[in-house]
């Protein structure tokens, strides 16, 4: 997601910007390169105009939408940045089953577009999906595993009951009891949703075909 430095109300020239560039995949900075004119804002008071930037590792264009905008002065202020592409965060996805790979690449389409309630409907969904993967005590694994995550500071008191809610509460992944889900809880659930696929699926099969390779190498060391 777009990082905003620093964040709040201020001169658009002095933010600095960090995102994610639909281009070339990559986290990366962006450089201005035409920001909106200010003559043009007091005459015509815009709540919303669009800057020109560039991606600091491949240099293409990224147009970024500035919010509650004014003039000051000689300058521009604005408060919120959004970006005008559409940018799908990326996700590790080494050793993770299909069935689950699914409803995590639908939840990552979802946020893309900034549909929080439809990205959380659908990482339960992808949670479900994984706890049948693991078996008779998935649902177990799952949720020591988010319960481990809230032991390392990730979550707070106030925050867990909802996230875990949104997680492991029944079984419709568009049950209309959920909570609702804004830009902060969408960036929690995402978080969560790496780190408990991560530990679920991709690091213990990075560990099995280390084993593997391992065995391999001692079976051809071994005299015939």
């Amino acid at each position: 997601m777009l990082q905003e430095t620093p964040p709040g109300r201020g001169y658009i020239y002095e933010k600095r910007l960090r995102f994610f560039c639909p281009h070339c995949n990559t986290a990366s900075t962006l450089s201005q390169v035409a920001l909106p004119n200010k003559e043009v804002v007091v005459v015509r008071k815009p709540q919303e105009v669009v800057a020109a930037y560039a991606c600091d590792s491949c240099n293409s264009a990224i147009p970024i939408l500035w919010k509650r905008v004014a003039a000051d002065g000689n300058a521009v202020i604005a408060e919120f940045a959004e970006e005008v592409l559409r940018v799908r965060e990326p996700f590790e996805f080494a050793y993770v089953p299909e069935a689950v790979k699914a409803p995590i690449g639908e939840a990552l389409d979802c946020l893309s577009v900034r549909a929080y309630n439809g990205f959380a409907a659908m990482c339960r969904r992808a949670i479900q999906a994984a706890c049948e993967a693991l078996g008779a005590d998935g649902s177990t694994k799952v949720e020591a595993q988010i319960r481990e995550v809230k032991e390392l500071g990730a979550l707070d008191n106030e925050t867990f009951p909802a996230v875990r809610q949104i997680m492991l509460g029944g079984h419709d992944g568009a049950h209309p009891q959920l909570p609702s889900v804004d830009q902060d809880r969408a960036e929690l659930l995402l978080r969560l949703l790496r780190d408990v696929i991560h530990e679920l699926f991709t690091r213990p099969g990075v560990i099995r075909e280390a084993a593997q390779k391992r065995a391999e190498a001692i079976k051809k060391q071994r005299p015939a």
